[in-house]
């Protein structure tokens, strides 16, 4: 007769109870598991507020933006190289760089300046551009409204012989503005540098605004609330202005050769003049020592003659002047200042070329952060 099991419950299977056990073992180990990963997780998440960056080799300086591979130093030399393919970098007695993951987890300092364009330069840009501003009825502004009194000209004589809060190394002024400009005219620089200080620019031009005092009707006052926008207005369309004409430098097929072909009928009015002079010298010297009539006659003919060729070379400068002035005031915004500071500019703008043929994308970033600052202080004047 066979035996019975009786370790089988009625309806039951063998080893159920067992396996249950088994089952629940495994699940509290697994809920115990997640937890240790999720306390690790809080422990290793950086502090809110704070980025953290994987940082390869070296930090940068604290007071410096990060350029690229192809800029350059206050000195106009390459700010950093790396070696040929296939060659090891030259010993410098530095310790080696570290692997990049050394510096996991450290907190990028805030960047609030620039080690070259320094604050100094934006406080004294804002000041300088204040300081040209004469509400209506204080001179040289009119009882139609107030004016900017300064130019193109007067910010690039100002910046580019003075180099107020500018950067350099050396004696040369003109080198020192050279890498000075060289250093900025990137594009990742350009925007770099106005995103640092577009909003330092425009806390300083309201504060040198409301410190400013002018002569209106005999009476030595500050600004009224009134002004202070119409001042921000003007300082706006000068800006769009020279924005525009970066522009047109830029899309104009001809832009450079018209600026050039100015460039060369200024020179030959002025050597046309100083042959009128040395002739007028000779002239009235034998004039005035009673000289033999017939060299006083070929004298006062020569004299004529460079006068003429003089006059003709005036009106060719002219005639160029106001070529290249009409073309440039095709393109939008142009118009917004007069011809002498929009010629002045495409001037700048020809010599910048000359340094560095591939300056256009640098060119068209600045064009784009002037009209951004002049969209900020037009916003400012409506308030």
């Amino acid at each position: 007769m066979a035996e019975k099991n009786t370790s089988a419950k009625p309806g039951g299977k063998p080893g159920g109870k067992k396996r249950l056990t088994i089952i629940i073992l495994v699940a509290l180990l697994a809920l115990a598991a997640i937890g240790v990963m999720r306390e690790n997780m809080r422990k290793e998440a950086p502090d809110e507020g704070q980025m953290r960056v994987q940082l390869p080799g070296s930090a940068q300086p604290d007071n410096a933006l990060a350029v690229p591979e192809d800029a350059t130093n206050s000195t106009g030399n390459a700010t950093a190289q790396r070696p040929p393919a296939g060659e090891q970098p030259a010993q410098t007695g530095q310790p080696a760089a570290q692997p990049a993951d050394a510096h996991v987890g450290v907190v990028m300092p805030k960047v609030d300046s620039d080690s070259i364009i320094l604050p100094l330069f934006i406080e004294d840009l804002a000041k300088y551009l204040v300081s040209g501003y004469y509400p209506a009825n204080a001179s040289p502004a009119t009882e139609k409204g107030g004016v900017i009194s300064l130019g193109p000209k007067n910010l690039n004589m100002r910046y580019g012989v003075d180099m107020t809060g500018l950067s350099w190394s050396g004696d040369d002024v003109r080198k020192g503005r050279q890498s000075v400009l060289r250093y900025i005219l990137t594009p990742t620089m350009a925007d770099a540098l106005y995103r640092l200080y577009v909003d330092k620019f425009m806390s300083a031009v309201e504060a040198e605004a409301k410190q400013l005092v002018r002569d209106v009707e005999g009476e030595e006052r500050p600004l009224t609330r009134r002004e202070i926008k119409e001042m921000h207005l003007l300082l706006a369309q000068k800006v769009m202005a020279t924005a525009g004409v970066l522009r047109a430098c830029a899309i104009m097929e001809d832009a450079m050769v018209r600026v050039d072909s100015l460039h060369m009928a200024t020179r030959a009015a002025f050597s046309a003049n100083e042959r009128f002079q040395v002739t007028l010298h000779q002239y009235q010297e034998l004039a005035d020592n009673g000289g033999d009539p017939a060299a006083i006659a070929d004298a006062k003919k020569a004299m004529d003659t460079a006068g003429k060729t003089y006059q003709q070379a005036i009106m060719q400068r002219e005639r160029t002047k106001e070529s290249l002035a009409n073309a440039l005031r095709k393109y939008k915004w142009v118009s917004m200042q007069d011809d002498a500071a929009n010629i002045y500019v495409a001037q700048w703008v020809f010599r910048r070329v000359q340094d560095n043929p591939r300056v256009f994308p640098a060119l068209m970033t600045v064009h784009e952060r002037l009209l951004d600052l002049a969209e900020r202080l037009e916003k400012r004047s409506a308030l």
